[in-house]
C-alpha cells in the first residue's frame, strides 16, 4: 500500500542530525526518509511546510550530518515529482476545541487537506491529536512511521 507522508519539520531536524526527539544518537527519522525514497510512498507538503522545510535545511546545511545529508532530502523528496504531492490556498480552520499546540496548528491545519500520515517527534502534538480522532488525522511517532513505510517492502 503506498502512504502519503506530512512530516514535522522536527523529523527533518532529526534526520539531519541523526538523533531522537530527546537528542540521543537514532537514526530512525533518517532510515524512515530514505524508505519513502525508496518505496513508492510520497510526501505531502503545503506552501507553508515547504517554507519550514526550507528553513531548517538552510540551518543545518553546514552541519556535519552522521545520518542524512540536507541536500539529499531536497533531492530526493523536495525536487523529485514522483516523491512529493505540493499544495498550496489557504489552510483550513481548526475546530475550536482542537487544542494542538499553537506552534503546530500549521501543520495539523496542513494535515486537515489531504489526511496524510503525520509523523512527529513532538510529544504534545502526538498526544493532542491522539486525544481528537474526529479529526480524521492518523499521527505517528518515527518508528511507528517506519515500520508503516516498511509494510510495502515486506507486503
Amino acid at each position: 500500500m503506498r502512504h502519503n507522508f506530512l512530516l514535522d519539520d522536527n523529523i527533518i531536524y532529526h534526520a539531519i542530525r541523526g538523533v531522537d526527539r530527546h537528542d540521543n544518537p537514532d537514526d530512525t527519522a533518517a532510515r524512515l526518509i530514505q524508505t519513502i525514497v525508496k518505496v513508492c510512498h510520497s510526501l505531502v507538503i503545503h506552501d507553508v511546510v515547504r517554507v519550514r522545510y526550507i528553513k531548517i535545511l538552510d540551518k543545518l546545511k553546514h552541519e556535519r550530518a552522521p545520518s542524512l545529508q540536507p541536500s539529499y532530502f531536497f533531492s530526493q523528496l523536495l525536487k523529485r515529482a514522483d516523491k512529493r504531492t505540493f499544495q498550496y490556498g489557504d489552510l483550513p480552520t481548526l475546530p475550536a476545541e482542537c487544542n494542538v499546540p499553537r506552534k503546530d496548528e500549521y501543520l495539523v491545519q496542513a494535515a486537515l487537506i489531504s489526511r496524510p500520515l503525520l509523523v512527529t517527534g513532538d510529544e504534545p502534538l502526538y498526544n493532542a491529536l491522539k486525544n481528537h480522532p474526529e479529526l480524521g488525522i492518523e499521527v505517528l511517532y518515527p518508528h511507528e512511521a517506519l515500520q508503516r513505510a516498511r509494510e510495502k517492502l515486506e507486503g
